[in-house]
C-alpha cells in the first residue's frame, strides 16, 4: 500500500463520519424543534433520493475530469454548505427556513454521492490487482470502525457539546477529507480524459456495459434482488422486531444495531486476513457470504430469544462483508477506471431507486404480515439471490471474467 492509498482511506473515513454526524445533528434538531417524526424521516428520504440523482449525473463529468478533481470540488462545496447549515441554527424556524434546510441537505447528499463510485475507481488505479482484496477490506474495516463510533457516540456528543459544536466538528472532518485528497496521486491510465464523447453516450455507457458484460449483469441482478429487502434493517423495522418478536425495549434495540456493526468490523478483518486465499475465488466467497447471510436472516426471523438474535446479527456482519468486498473487487477487475465509475454509478442508481420504493412500502408490509414473516421472506429472497448467482456465475461460467483484472473495456 502506498501513500496515496492511505490518504484515500483518511478521506473516505472522514467523509463518512462527517456524513453520519451531520445527519444525526440535523435529524435531532428538526425533531426537537418540531416534534415531527415525519419531518425528521424526510431527511433520510432526501438523502437517498439525491444520492440517486448524483449517480445519474456522475457519468456526465467523470470523463471530463479526474476522479480526485471531482472529489476535491465536492468536498470544498460541502464545506460551504455546512457553513450555511451552521448559520441556520441561529435563525428562527419558518417555512422558508425549512425549505432552505432541505435544499442544503439535498446539496450535501448529492455531492456526497460522488464519493463511493469514484473511490472504487481510484483504488483500482492506485492498488495492484494482487493486493486489491486486502486494500478493499482494509478500507472497509477502518471505515466501519469509525462509523460504529460515530453512530454510537454521536448522540452522546450532541447531548454534551450541542448541535453547534458537533456541526463544527463535521466541518473539520470534511476539511480533513479535502486536504487528504491532495495527497492522492492516481495512476497514469486514469489521467486520460476523454472529452470527445457526447453527453448522452457518457450518461448511457455504464448502462450499456452492465447489459453487455455477462458477469457484471449477474452481479447487478443479484443487487436488485437484495435491494428490495435492504430496508428490513432500518430503525423502524428493527425496533418493531425487538419489541414484538423479542419482547425487549430500546436498550436491546441498541444492542442489536451495535452487534451488527461489530460483526462488520470482524468481517473486514477476516477478509483482510483471508485476502490471499480469496484471490481467484472471489465468486465462490461472494456467493457463500450471500447464502449464509440469507440463512441467518431466516433464523433471525423465527428467533424469540434476544441473546440468540444478538449472536445472529454479529455473524451476519462477517458474511455480508465477505460478500460485499468480494463483489466490489470483481467490479474493479471487470474494466478500466473510467468505465468502472460509470458502471458503479448506474448500479447505484438502480439500487437506490429500488431502495426508495422499499422504504415507502416496508412499514405497510410489516403491519400487514408481521415483522417475523418479513425477515423470513427476506431471508428466502437473499438465499434465492445466491442460488441465482451460483447458477449463472459458476455453472454457466459467467464469473470467469470477474476474477482477474481486465486491461481494456471489451465493449
Amino acid at each position: 500500500m502506498n501513500r496515496s492509498f492511505y490518504a484515500l482511506v483518511v478521506s473516505q473515513t472522514a467523509t463518512n463520519l462527517a456524513f453520519a454526524l451531520y445527519t444525526m445533528t440535523v435529524v435531532m434538531y428538526l425533531y426537537n424543534e418540531t416534534g415531527s417524526t415525519t419531518l425528521s424521516a424526510a431527511v433520510t428520504l432526501t438523502s437517498v433520493t439525491t444520492h440517486m440523482f448524483s449517480s445519474i449525473y456522475l457519468p456526465s463529468i467523470s470523463d471530463k475530469y479526474k476522479s480526485t478533481t471531482i472529489l476535491k470540488f465536492s468536498q470544498i462545496t460541502q464545506i460551504f454548505i455546512l457553513v450555511g447549515l451552521y448559520s441556520l441554527f441561529f435563525q428562527k424556524l419558518s417555512f422558508s427556513i425549512y425549505i432552505l434546510f432541505f435544499v442544503l441537505l439535498a446539496g450535501m447528499s448529492f455531492l456526497n454521492g460522488f464519493f463511493s463510485p469514484l473511490k472504487s475507481s481510484i483504488v483500482r488505479s492506485i492498488v495492484p490487482e494482487s493486493t486489491r482484496v486486502k486494500a478493499n477490506s482494509f478500507i472497509a474495516t477502518i471505515d466501519q470502525t469509525f462509523l460504529f463510533a460515530g453512530w454510537t457516540l454521536g448522540g452522546v456528543m450532541l447531548s454534551l457539546l450541542g448541535k453547534e459544536i458537533t456541526l463544527l466538528f463535521t466541518l473539520f472532518l470534511t476539511s480533513l477529507s479535502m486536504i487528504s485528497l491532495f495527497v492522492v496521486r492516481e495512476g497514469e491510465h486514469s489521467t486520460i480524459v476523454q472529452v470527445q464523447e457526447k453527453l448522452f453516450k457518457r450518461l448511457t455507457s455504464g448502462w450499456k456495459y452492465l447489459y453487455k458484460h455477462k458477469g457484471t449483469r449477474v452481479l447487478v441482478l443479484m443487487d436488485i434482488m437484495e435491494s428490495w429487502v435492504g430496508t428490513i434493517w432500518i430503525g423502524a423495522v428493527t425496533l418493531t422486531y425487538v419489541q414484538e418478536a423479542l419482547g425487549k425495549g430500546e436498550t436491546w434495540w441498541g444492542y442489536i444495531n451495535g452487534g451488527y456493526y461489530f460483526g462488520t468490523l470482524i468481517g473486514g478483518f477476516l477478509v483482510y486476513r483471508l485476502s490471499n486465499i480469496m484471490k481467484g475465488r472471489l465468486v465462490m466467497f461472494m456467493l457463500a457470504g450471500s447464502f449464509v447471510f440469507g440463512i441467518l436472516t431466516i433464523i433471525y426471523g423465527v428467533a424469540t430469544n434476544a441473546y440468540l438474535a444478538l449472536v445472529l446479527v454479529v455473524f451476519m456482519g462477517p458474511s455480508f462483508q465477505i460478500r460485499d468486498l468480494a463483489q466490489e473487487t470483481m467490479y474493479q477487475n471487470s474494466t478500466d477506471e473510467k468505465t468502472l465509475t460509470k458502471i458503479l454509478a448506474a448500479r447505484s442508481t438502480l439500487v437506490q431507486f429500488i431502495f426508495i420504493f422499499s422504504i415507502m412500502g416496508i412499514g405497510i408490509i410489516t403491519d400487514l404480515i408481521g415483522v417475523k414473516l418479513v425477515y423470513i421472506l427476506s431471508g428466502i429472497l437473499l438465499t434465492s439471490s445466491a442460488v441465482f448467482g451460483f447458477v449463472h456465475l459458476v455453472i454457466r461460467k459467467k464469473g470467469l471474467t470477474l476474477e482477474k483484472e481486465q486491461i481494456e473495456n471489451p465493449f
